[in-house]
């Protein structure tokens, strides 16, 4: 049985569905376009385990093919659902509240091309390619994709790998591979990956991320309140949060200059970055595409940052632009779509004493007052 929080997680990878917070700890999902009388896809989502997903609509010989059992209000238990099966459903529910009707031989297309991400049990005997390929377009990042702050940064590390060691590089990929597309943080680092949030008490570049949503919150920001955000509340990157840490590139790797764990594949990072960045890109846009909330993206990689601004057609030039000390900091705001302008704020890198941070919060300040004042 996967956990409360993975099931939120699945929950709101579809951007359709919007949650609601309901008393004593359950989650409803509405999804507010439904064609039919009823727009509750799922009710009674409980960290025991509960939870139904509507049914009331589903085809009678969709409901007969995957053995759903429907109680006598319509609804489809799914407290022992697997990830496949709960993101099948979701699905199947969402086409027949949109009145689609779903026969039979549809079924096998559905679950092949939209639902199912490879099972740890089905990558036993998968190639390495194989395996490697079904982890470069299922994931973006941690958090709640449907945030106002959106962090991005280069690539995955690898720390329970290379760092930590609980994971070999095959167990780490078999477990990637079965990623939606938004994680919740702490879920895959201490549930998945077995390596406690607090082994990362040094320098990272979370400690920068925590002072910045901090400061835009309002709080005081210090190293007791980062901590506490960090290692003891474990804020960061949850799946119900304010923010959203994505990654361009999906593979882990030891060093950013090294292809070796991958050289069967690919012979340089040039050709590897050539095969996934277009696609990873494409990923990007439409999910802030989708999600209305975003209202700022936070560059704090100088490669990172050439790639947006030539994906999004930015130029230096049309920045608001400041220095704090030696640092330098960029504030664009850019067309999204014909009705919708999103921030990107251009920082120093995270860290390697590269960036203060002082000039961080001034930096927050600054992104504050556009956000409230300059910007809808």
């Amino acid at each position: 049985m996967i956990n409360f929080e993975m099931k939120r997680s699945i929950f709101n990878s579809f951007p359709e569905l919007n949650e609601k917070l309901k008393s004593d700890n359950r989650v409803n999902y509405v999804y507010p376009h439904s064609l039919k009388r009823s727009k509750m896809l799922a009710t009674q989502l409980h960290p025991n385990g509960n939870g139904y997903v509507n049914g009331k609509y589903i085809n009678e010989e969709v409901i007969n093919e995957k053995g759903y059992q429907v109680d006598p209000r319509g609804w489809i238990k799914i407290k022992d659902f697997t990830q496949s099966q709960l993101r099948e459903i979701i699905l199947i529910a969402l086409k027949s509240l949109n009145d689609t009707a779903i026969e039979g031989n549809e079924l096998t297309s559905i679950s092949l091309n939209d639902v199912s991400p490879i099972s740890i049990e089905e990558t036993e005997d998968i190639s390495f390619n194989n395996l490697v390929d079904s982890c470069l377009f299922n994931w973006l990042g941690y958090g709640q994709v449907n945030s106002p702050i959106w962090f991005m940064g280069m690539e995955e590390g690898g720390a329970e790998i290379w760092r930590n060691k609980t994971k070999t590089l095959r167990q780490s990929l078999e477990i990637r591979s079965t990623f939606i597309l938004q994680m919740d943080f702490q879920y895959v680092w201490e549930d998945l990956y077995n390596v406690p949030l607090e082994s990362f008490k040094g320098p990272t570049v979370w400690r920068f991320m925590a002072a910045f949503l901090l400061e835009l919150d309002g709080a005081q920001v210090n190293a007791t309140t980062i901590e506490n955000f960090l290692f003891s509340s474990k804020t960061l990157g949850r799946s119900n949060s304010n923010h959203f840490l994505a990654e361009l590139m999906p593979l882990p790797k030891p060093s950013r200059a090294s292809i070796e764990p991958y050289h069967s594949i690919w012979k340089s990072v040039k050709s590897y970055e050539q095969d996934v960045e277009e696609k990873r890109f494409e990923i990007i846009k439409e999910t802030l595409t989708k999600n209305d909330n975003v209202k700022i993206i936070v560059s704090y990689d100088r490669n990172l940052t050439e790639l947006i601004y030539n994906q999004f057609s930015l130029e230096i030039e049309t920045a608001e632009n400041w220095k704090y000390n030696e640092e330098q900091y960029y504030l664009h705001e850019f067309n999204l779509t014909n009705n919708r302008t999103i921030l990107l704020l251009v920082t120093p890198f995270f860290g390697n004493g590269r960036i203060s941070y002082d000039g961080l919060l001034h930096a927050a300040k600054h992104v504050k007052k556009m956000l409230y004042y300059g910007y809808n």
